[in-house]
Protein backbone atom coordinates (compact mmCIF):
# COMPACT_ATOMS: atom_id res chain seq x y z
CA UNK A 1 0.00 0.00 0.00
CA UNK A 2 1.80 3.80 -0.82
CA UNK A 3 1.97 5.72 2.03
CA UNK A 4 0.21 8.86 2.36
CA UNK A 5 2.27 12.39 1.88
CA UNK A 6 1.83 14.70 4.61
CA UNK A 7 2.72 17.83 2.49
CA UNK A 8 -1.00 17.75 0.75
CA UNK A 9 -2.80 17.36 4.17
CA UNK A 10 -1.00 20.38 5.50
CA UNK A 11 -1.68 22.19 2.74
CA UNK A 12 -4.79 21.46 2.65
CA UNK A 13 -6.04 22.10 5.88
CA UNK A 14 -3.97 25.38 5.61
CA UNK A 15 -5.64 26.48 2.71
CA UNK A 16 -9.34 25.19 4.58
CA UNK A 17 -8.18 27.69 7.31
CA UNK A 18 -7.08 30.70 5.45
CA UNK A 19 -10.92 30.42 3.68
CA UNK A 20 -12.65 30.60 7.02
CA UNK A 21 -11.00 33.97 7.13
CA UNK A 22 -13.50 36.85 7.02
CA UNK A 23 -13.09 39.05 4.20
CA UNK A 24 -13.32 43.11 4.56
CA UNK A 25 -15.38 44.49 2.26
CA UNK A 26 -14.48 47.57 0.37
CA UNK A 27 -16.86 49.79 1.45
CA UNK A 28 -15.80 49.00 5.57
CA UNK A 29 -12.87 51.57 7.16
CA UNK A 30 -10.06 49.65 7.00
CA UNK A 31 -8.42 48.69 10.42
CA UNK A 32 -5.22 51.70 10.62
CA UNK A 33 -8.03 54.34 9.26
CA UNK A 34 -10.59 53.16 11.67
CA UNK A 35 -8.03 53.09 14.48
CA UNK A 36 -6.81 56.97 13.60
CA UNK A 37 -9.94 58.00 13.48
CA UNK A 38 -11.57 56.44 16.71
CA UNK A 39 -8.27 58.21 18.20
CA UNK A 40 -9.97 61.65 17.40
CA UNK A 41 -13.26 60.69 18.29
CA UNK A 42 -12.80 59.82 21.68
CA UNK A 43 -10.66 62.71 22.16
CA UNK A 44 -13.67 64.91 20.49
CA UNK A 45 -16.12 63.33 22.72
CA UNK A 46 -13.89 64.18 25.84
CA UNK A 47 -13.56 68.02 24.30
CA UNK A 48 -17.34 68.01 24.21
CA UNK A 49 -18.35 66.86 27.30
CA UNK A 50 -16.30 69.31 28.95
CA UNK A 51 -16.95 72.38 26.44
CA UNK A 52 -19.88 71.97 25.22
CA UNK A 53 -23.24 70.95 26.80
CA UNK A 54 -25.33 71.02 23.78
CA UNK A 55 -25.31 69.75 20.04
CA UNK A 56 -25.12 72.83 18.87
CA UNK A 57 -21.78 73.37 20.38
CA UNK A 58 -21.01 69.48 19.67
CA UNK A 59 -21.61 69.33 15.74
CA UNK A 60 -18.43 71.64 15.53
CA UNK A 61 -16.19 69.30 16.98
CA UNK A 62 -17.61 65.81 15.24
CA UNK A 63 -17.99 67.65 11.87
CA UNK A 64 -14.40 68.12 11.90
CA UNK A 65 -12.71 64.91 12.89
CA UNK A 66 -15.23 63.63 9.98
CA UNK A 67 -14.09 65.94 7.59
CA UNK A 68 -10.37 65.30 8.75
CA UNK A 69 -10.39 61.54 7.92
CA UNK A 70 -12.57 61.85 4.54
CA UNK A 71 -15.07 59.69 6.35
CA UNK A 72 -19.16 60.38 6.45
CA UNK A 73 -21.26 59.11 9.12
CA UNK A 74 -22.85 56.54 7.45
CA UNK A 75 -19.72 54.91 6.00
CA UNK A 76 -18.27 54.90 10.18
CA UNK A 77 -21.92 53.54 10.78
CA UNK A 78 -21.64 50.18 8.67
CA UNK A 79 -18.36 50.29 9.34
CA UNK A 80 -18.74 49.62 12.87
CA UNK A 81 -21.48 47.26 12.47
CA UNK A 82 -18.98 45.13 10.57
CA UNK A 83 -16.61 45.13 13.28
CA UNK A 84 -18.97 44.74 15.89
CA UNK A 85 -20.16 41.57 14.10
CA UNK A 86 -16.53 40.61 13.78
CA UNK A 87 -15.26 41.70 17.57
CA UNK A 88 -11.72 40.32 17.25
CA UNK A 89 -10.51 43.07 14.69
CA UNK A 90 -12.58 46.03 17.06
CA UNK A 91 -10.64 44.23 20.33
CA UNK A 92 -7.03 44.65 18.14
CA UNK A 93 -8.08 48.38 17.36
CA UNK A 94 -8.88 48.97 21.04
CA UNK A 95 -5.67 47.41 22.25
CA UNK A 96 -3.93 49.98 20.13
CA UNK A 97 -6.02 52.60 21.32
CA UNK A 98 -5.07 52.20 24.65
CA UNK A 99 -1.49 52.10 24.53
CA UNK A 100 -1.40 55.05 22.48
CA UNK A 101 -3.04 56.78 24.74
CA UNK A 102 -0.98 55.62 27.64
CA UNK A 103 2.04 56.87 25.83
CA UNK A 104 0.36 59.89 25.28
CA UNK A 105 -0.34 60.38 28.85
CA UNK A 106 3.41 59.87 29.56
CA UNK A 107 4.97 62.50 27.28
CA UNK A 108 2.17 65.04 29.37
CA UNK A 109 4.02 64.38 32.39
CA UNK A 110 2.84 66.95 35.22
CA UNK A 111 1.07 68.97 32.62
CA UNK A 112 -2.44 68.16 34.11
CA UNK A 113 -5.43 71.50 34.10
CA UNK A 114 -2.78 73.31 31.32
CA UNK A 115 -5.03 72.66 28.62
CA UNK A 116 -6.43 76.51 27.56
CA UNK A 117 -4.54 78.73 29.62
CA UNK A 118 -8.11 80.05 30.49
CA UNK A 119 -9.03 81.05 27.06
CA UNK A 120 -12.61 82.62 28.02
CA UNK A 121 -14.50 84.90 25.72
CA UNK A 122 -16.11 88.05 27.36
CA UNK A 123 -18.84 90.23 25.76
CA UNK A 124 -17.39 93.99 25.20
CA UNK A 125 -20.19 96.32 25.74
CA UNK A 126 -19.40 98.84 23.16
CA UNK A 127 -21.28 101.47 21.25
CA UNK A 128 -18.89 101.92 18.63
CA UNK A 129 -19.50 99.77 15.20
CA UNK A 130 -16.47 97.62 15.63
CA UNK A 131 -15.64 95.69 19.00
CA UNK A 132 -13.22 93.25 20.04
CA UNK A 133 -14.80 90.10 21.70
CA UNK A 134 -11.97 88.19 22.43
CA UNK A 135 -10.60 89.06 25.69
CA UNK A 136 -7.95 86.11 26.65
CA UNK A 137 -4.57 86.01 25.56
CA UNK A 138 -4.12 86.87 22.00
CA UNK A 139 -1.07 84.16 22.11
CA UNK A 140 -0.91 80.79 22.36
CA UNK A 141 1.59 78.00 22.18
CA UNK A 142 -0.11 74.72 20.75
CA UNK A 143 1.29 71.40 20.12
CA UNK A 144 0.37 67.89 19.69
CA UNK A 145 -0.27 66.75 23.11
CA UNK A 146 -4.35 66.19 24.17
CA UNK A 147 -4.42 69.00 26.41
CA UNK A 148 -2.50 71.22 24.72
CA UNK A 149 -3.19 71.27 20.78
CA UNK A 150 -6.39 73.06 20.78
CA UNK A 151 -8.32 76.77 21.77
CA UNK A 152 -11.91 76.42 21.96
CA UNK A 153 -14.61 79.10 22.54
CA UNK A 154 -18.22 79.41 22.85
CA UNK A 155 -20.64 81.97 24.28
CA UNK A 156 -24.30 82.68 24.11
CA UNK A 157 -25.00 86.18 22.37
CA UNK A 158 -26.79 88.63 25.43
CA UNK A 159 -30.13 89.84 24.33
CA UNK A 160 -29.41 93.13 24.51
CA UNK A 161 -27.73 95.96 22.30
CA UNK A 162 -24.72 94.97 22.33
CA UNK A 163 -25.41 92.40 19.22
CA UNK A 164 -27.78 93.60 16.36
CA UNK A 165 -29.65 91.89 13.54
CA UNK A 166 -27.30 92.10 10.51
CA UNK A 167 -24.25 91.79 12.49
CA UNK A 168 -21.05 90.04 11.30
CA UNK A 169 -18.76 88.73 13.24
CA UNK A 170 -15.06 87.64 12.42
CA UNK A 171 -12.41 85.18 13.77
CA UNK A 172 -8.60 85.55 12.62
CA UNK A 173 -5.24 84.54 13.78
CA UNK A 174 -1.70 84.82 12.82
CA UNK A 175 0.20 80.88 12.67
CA UNK A 176 3.80 80.08 12.86
CA UNK A 177 5.08 76.42 12.47
CA UNK A 178 7.64 75.72 14.40
CA UNK A 179 9.59 72.19 13.44
CA UNK A 180 11.87 72.33 16.46
CA UNK A 181 14.50 70.68 14.01
CA UNK A 182 12.23 67.23 13.76
CA UNK A 183 12.89 65.54 10.26
CA UNK A 184 10.06 64.16 8.38
CA UNK A 185 7.51 66.77 9.93
CA UNK A 186 3.87 66.78 8.85
CA UNK A 187 2.32 69.98 10.91
CA UNK A 188 -1.26 70.69 10.56
CA UNK A 189 -4.42 72.74 12.09
CA UNK A 190 -8.00 73.10 11.48
CA UNK A 191 -9.79 75.79 12.40
CA UNK A 192 -13.36 76.31 12.35
CA UNK A 193 -16.30 78.93 13.51
CA UNK A 194 -20.25 78.20 13.96
CA UNK A 195 -22.34 80.76 14.38
CA UNK A 196 -26.63 80.05 15.26
CA UNK A 197 -29.26 82.88 14.77
CA UNK A 198 -32.56 83.42 16.18
CA UNK A 199 -34.37 81.74 13.70
CA UNK A 200 -32.15 78.38 14.06
CA UNK A 201 -30.14 78.82 10.50
CA UNK A 202 -26.39 78.39 11.23
CA UNK A 203 -23.18 80.26 9.22
CA UNK A 204 -20.52 77.98 9.20
CA UNK A 205 -16.25 79.05 7.87
CA UNK A 206 -13.71 76.76 8.07
CA UNK A 207 -9.86 76.54 6.88
CA UNK A 208 -6.90 73.93 7.13
CA UNK A 209 -3.69 75.37 8.46
CA UNK A 210 -0.87 74.04 6.29
CA UNK A 211 1.54 76.85 5.97
CA UNK A 212 2.96 80.00 8.32
CA UNK A 213 0.34 83.48 7.66
CA UNK A 214 -2.43 85.27 8.52
CA UNK A 215 -5.46 83.59 8.51
CA UNK A 216 -9.31 84.93 8.47
CA UNK A 217 -13.15 83.37 8.89
CA UNK A 218 -15.56 85.89 8.48
CA UNK A 219 -18.99 85.17 9.22
CA UNK A 220 -21.85 86.84 7.33
CA UNK A 221 -24.24 89.27 7.57
CA UNK A 222 -28.17 88.05 8.48
CA UNK A 223 -30.14 91.01 7.99
CA UNK A 224 -33.43 88.87 8.94
CA UNK A 225 -32.80 87.85 12.46
CA UNK A 226 -29.78 87.98 15.19
CA UNK A 227 -26.81 86.38 16.38
CA UNK A 228 -27.76 83.60 18.76
CA UNK A 229 -24.90 81.30 19.77
CA UNK A 230 -21.50 81.49 18.54
CA UNK A 231 -18.58 78.43 19.19
CA UNK A 232 -15.23 77.86 17.55
CA UNK A 233 -11.87 76.27 17.70
CA UNK A 234 -8.51 75.64 16.00
CA UNK A 235 -6.70 72.11 16.57
CA UNK A 236 -3.14 71.48 15.57
CA UNK A 237 -1.78 67.76 14.72
CA UNK A 238 1.78 66.62 14.00
CA UNK A 239 3.82 63.49 13.87
CA UNK A 240 6.52 64.40 15.90
CA UNK A 241 7.01 62.15 19.05
CA UNK A 242 8.89 63.87 21.04
CA UNK A 243 6.77 66.93 21.18
CA UNK A 244 9.39 69.44 19.77
CA UNK A 245 7.07 70.98 16.81
CA UNK A 246 5.06 73.54 18.05
CA UNK A 247 2.15 76.02 16.58
CA UNK A 248 2.31 79.26 17.59
CA UNK A 249 -0.61 81.52 16.88
CA UNK A 250 -0.61 84.93 17.67
CA UNK A 251 -2.95 88.25 17.13
CA UNK A 252 -6.04 86.21 17.80
CA UNK A 253 -8.75 88.38 17.20
CA UNK A 254 -12.89 88.20 17.35
CA UNK A 255 -14.70 90.85 15.85
CA UNK A 256 -17.65 92.10 15.75
CA UNK A 257 -19.07 94.58 12.74
CA UNK A 258 -22.68 96.46 13.63
CA UNK A 259 -24.49 96.69 10.00
CA UNK A 260 -24.56 100.27 8.45
CA UNK A 261 -27.24 102.54 9.06
CA UNK A 262 -30.35 102.57 6.98
CA UNK A 263 -28.87 106.20 5.09
CA UNK A 264 -25.71 104.04 4.58
CA UNK A 265 -26.88 100.84 3.79
CA UNK A 266 -29.15 102.33 1.15
CA UNK A 267 -25.96 104.23 -0.86
CA UNK A 268 -24.71 100.75 -0.65
CA UNK A 269 -27.05 99.37 -2.57
CA UNK A 270 -27.93 101.96 -5.24
CA UNK A 271 -23.81 101.50 -6.45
Amino acid sequence: MPKCSVAPLLFFMLFCFASCEVKMPENVISPEKMEAFLYDYHLVQSMSGEYAANDFKEKLFYDYIFKKHGIDRERFDSSLVWYNRYPKHLKKIYSNLEKRLEQEMELLGDAKGAADGGVTIEMAYLATDTAELWTASQLKLLSATPLNSKILFAFDVPRDTTFLQGDSLCFSFDAHFISGGVEGLKQQAFASVLLEYDNGNESHNSVMVNTTGSYTLPLPRNFETRPKRMCGFVHYSDNDTSVHAKLLLSNISLKRVHPAVAGEESDKKGK
